[in-house]
């Protein structure tokens, strides 16, 4: 009796659940990766006694992703959707000459096409908004544009309402007030709530 209960309440819940997914939520966690960069003379000029020579060393440190989309286009094949992710990064050390921390937040609200495929679904993702940068040593911050392209792939899993997500997004930003370092490159992963 309680196995024919829970076929029924599949198969009516089946319906329900493909039309429904017209949304996604992931929250993701990965790391960004910068390029070497020369400091600014505003960074130098807030250090006192320091000459501005050498190269500023951002090592990677753990960043969060937080994305909402929503579907517009469905071609079963493929589809279209709406996203607003948010990445940040609360702590990220700085090297060179002189030592100190910053962070970053990203939001570049774009456009995500995805293929649909037996069991997962790569997707091609970009975007335009805003970066904000702020170091704790300097108490200096300040936000500049940001540009946003990607990809990656969304795998299935045996509950239909949540899956698995692997990606990368490049950020091409505005200088920030100490580094001239405008690529931040994230990778991560994680979870994705389907509805």
């Amino acid at each position: 009796m309680i196995n024919k209960l829970w076929v029924l309440l599949f198969f009516l819940s089946f319906p329900v659940l493909s039309n429904a997914q017209s949304n996604d939520i992931g929250f993701l966690v990965g790391g960004v990766f910068s390029p070497d960069s020369s400091p600014k003379g505003s960074a130098c000029a807030a250090v006192v006694g320091v000459t501005c020579s050498g190269t500023l060393q951002t090592p990677t440190s753990v960043t969060y992703e937080g994305v909402i989309a929503h579907r517009l286009v469905n071609l079963h094949l493929a589809s279209l959707h709406l996203e607003l992710p948010i990445v940040g990064t609360p702590n990220r050390d700085v090297r060179g000459f002189f030592r100190g921390s910053y962070s970053s937040v990203f939001f570049t609200p774009g456009l995500r096409l995805k293929v649909s495929l037996p069991g997962f679904s790569p997707f091609v993702s970009a975007g335009a908004g805003v970066a904000h940068f702020s170091t704790s040593n300097l108490n200096a911050g300040n936000t500049t544009g940001a540009l946003q392209v990607g990809g990656g792939v969304d795998l299935g899993t045996p509950i239909p309402l949540i899956g698995l997500r692997a990606e990368v997004r490049e950020f091409y930003t505005g200088e920030s007030k100490f580094s001239t370092n405008k690529q931040n490159l994230f990778v991560g992963g994680g979870i994705v709530l389907k509805f």
